[in-house]
């Protein structure tokens, strides 16, 4: 019989996953409902949705480097990274994928959720779900990154100003 502890901690990965997947899949939707002309312009401030889409590509994986630092015994450099530094990170990785084409980035994107999701699958739900999980605290990240950004995709597709404020929150070692 499955006791208590393996049922909710299988049901709370469960719910990590799926809230992965949806924000993921609505990024995605708001994405492909952009103008053409949106890849290269300003988009979003001084962004456009190819330095968008490269930014979430980035983030994801440094999520993934993450999980298998942790995976290894190894503290994530990700953590290291303290908020006062994120704006110039940002940037300095923007700039480095603005030679690569919006079609290769989007592809990056897909592909590295896709070994994500193969890294989080070799995860037990122990380890996943645990309170104070660091692995469940990059998932989180993840997830409430995607949000941020499709919610500033989908203000601007309605004309909006901006988005609702969801920052996606630092990974910490607890």
């Amino acid at each position: 019989m499955v006791d208590d502890d393996s049922r909710s901690r299988a049901d709370e990965r469960r719910r990590l996953l799926g809230e992965l997947e949806l924000e993921r899949n609505q990024l995605v939707r708001n994405i492909e409902t952009c103008r053409i002309r949106d890849i290269s312009r300003p988009f979003i401030g001084e962004w456009s949705l190819k330095d968008i889409v490269g930014h979430v590509a980035t983030w994801e994986a440094e999520a993934l480097t993450a999980l298998r630092h942790l995976k290894a015994g190894l503290r994530p450099t990700v953590l290291d990274i303290d908020h006062s530094q994120r704006e110039e990170f940002n940037q300095d990785h923007v700039e480095r994928k603005r030679d690569i084409d919006f079609w290769s980035l989007y592809e990056q994107l897909k592909g590295t959720r896709a070994r994500l999701l193969d890294e989080l699958e070799e995860i037990d739900d122990e380890t996943l779900c645990a309170e104070g999980s660091v692995h469940a605290a990059i998932v989180r990240f993840v997830t409430d990154h995607d949000r941020h950004h499709w919610h500033d995709i989908a203000a601007k597709l309605a004309g909006m100003p901006g988005a609702r404020p969801t920052p996606a929150e630092p990974v910490t070692a607890e």
